[in-house]
């Protein structure tokens, strides 16, 4: 069965003077129990990166807090 948690997460990558970020609720599925902030955080820079490569290589910033 998948334990489900929520986490606030703020993400944000720029790089010259361009960027994109997140800064929301997102709840999370996983089959392997609960992962760790750092796990989460890396799992949204993956997103943003994937949407946006022209900022790959550049200044990252975030923090993932477990809600429930």
């Amino acid at each position: 069965m998948a334990t489900k948690t929520t986490w606030k997460v703020r993400a944000r990558v720029e790089r010259s003077g361009r960027y994109a970020e997140y800064d929301d609720v997102a709840t999370l599925y996983s089959p392997n129990g609960v992962p760790t902030a750092k796990q989460v955080l890396a799992a949204q820079l993956a997103e943003i990166i994937r949407q946006y490569p022209h900022l790959r290589g550049g200044k990252i910033t975030g923090s993932a807090t477990r809600i429930n």
